[in-house]
C-alpha cells in the first residue's frame, strides 16, 4: 500500500519553507523536538541554518541550499568552513539541499568527512531532498503542517440507527402539511385530503419493529405518540368523507349537503375532530423536540 514516504512532491521553492522544513524533518530523523532554526535572515549563521541534538546528544549542525539544480563541491567545502565557526563546536554537519540524489557528490562528501575526522575535526553528510522528504513523513502531524492539502479528509461519521430513524421520521411525518392542517383546520369546513396524508401514512407503516429506537426514552415516547397518531387518524377516517371530486375531505358528505343544513351530527363530528386535533399536535410537537434534543449532534 503507498505511503506518504512514497509520494514524488516537488520541493519548495521559497528558502524560509525548506529551512522550516528542514527543521521538522531534523526533529523526525533523531526524535528530538528541540531542533531549531539558528537565528535569521540577514544575520551571520556559520554556516548552519538548523541545529539541535542527535541520538547520541552531539550537536549537530544543518546547513540548507535550496538549490534543485545541485550543489557543488566548492559551495559544500566553504560552507564547512564557515561552521568551523559556529559555537558551541558541532560534532557533524549535515549539508541539506532541494536538489536530486547525487552519487558523485556523495563521494566526494564521504571522502571529504573522512579526511576531516581523520584530522579530529566534524564530519560532514549530505542530505538531498529524498532524504529529507523521507524523514518528513515519518511524522504525519509534522507532515501536514508543512502540507495540509495532504491530510486525508475526515470520513463522514455516519449516523446512528437512531439518528436515521429520526430523519426517517421527519421524512414520512413533517410539520408541512398535515400537522399544520391539525393545528389550524378547522374541521367544519372541508380540507385536501392530500394534507391529512402523511398522517395515515405513519399510522400505516411505522407499527412493525424496524421502526424502533434503540433509545429507551425516545422507543416509550414513540409508542405514546404512534397511539396518539392512530387515534388521530381513526377519528379522522371515521367522520369525513370524500366530497366533490374526491380530492377533499368533510365531515359533511355531499348527500348531506343535498338534503339540506348540517345535522347535528355533523357538528358534533366536527367539534370532536377540532378537540382530539388540539390535543394531537402538543403531542407531535413535544415528541419532535425530544428527539432533537437526544440526537443532536
Amino acid at each position: 500500500m503507498p505511503t506518504y514516504a512514497d509520494l514524488k512532491v516537488a520541493p519548495p521553492r521559497s528558502w524560509d519553507e525548506f529551512e522550516a522544513i528542514t527543521c521538522s524533518s531534523a526533529k523526525n530523523r533523531w526524535n528530538n523536538p528541540n531542533f531549531t532554526r539558528h537565528g535569521r535572515q540577514g544575520q551571520m549563521q556559520d554556516g548552519v541554518d538548523v541545529y539541535g541534538n542527535d541520538n547520541d546528544g552531539k550537536l549537530v549542525g544543518l546547513q540548507c541550499k535550496n538549490s534543485v539544480s545541485g550543489v557543488t563541491e566548492e559551495v559544500i567545502a566553504e560552507e564547512v568552513k564557515k561552521a568551523e565557526a559556529f559555537t558551541p563546536a558541532l560534532t557533524h554537519l549535515y549539508i541539506a539541499t532541494t536538489a536530486d540524489t547525487d552519487r558523485k557528490v556523495q563521494g566526494a562528501v564521504r571522502d571529504l568527512s573522512a579526511a576531516r575526522e581523520a584530522a579530529g575535526k566534524f564530519g560532514v553528510s549530505i542530505l538531498f531532498w529524498t532524504d529529507i522528504w523521507q524523514d518528513l513523513t515519518k511524522d504525519e502531524a509534522r507532515l501536514f503542517q508543512h502540507y495540509p492539502q495532504l491530510r486525508p479528509r475526515e470520513a463522514e461519521q455516519k449516523p446512528t440507527h437512531d439518528e436515521r430513524l429520526f430523519q426517517e421520521f421527519q421524512s414520512v411525518f413533517p410539520f408541512e402539511p398535515a400537522v399544520r392542517l391539525l393545528r389550524e383546520q378547522d374541521f367544519g369546513a372541508s380540507f385536501p385530503k392530500a394534507a391529512i396524508k402523511p398522517l395515515m401514512d405513519f399510522v400505516e407503516t411505522w407499527n412493525q419493529p424496524e421502526k424502533e429506537f434503540l433509545d429507551p426514552e425516545l422507543q416509550d415516547a414513540l409508542k405514546s405518540f404512534y397511539k396518539a397518531a392512530e387515534n388521530m387518524a381513526m377519528h379522522v377516517a371515521g367522520k369525513t368523507v370524500p366530497i366533490g371530486s374526491m380530492e377533499y375531505l368533510s365531515v359533511f358528505s355531499d348527500a348531506q349537503r343535498a338534503a339540506g343544513p348540517r345535522p347535528s351530527s355533523v357538528i358534533e363530528d366536527a367539534r370532536i375532530l377540532n378537540e382530539e386535533a388540539s390535543q394531537f399536535v402538543p403531542v407531535y410537537e413535544q415528541f419532535l423536540r425530544l428527539c432533537r434534543r437526544k440526537l443532536a449532534s
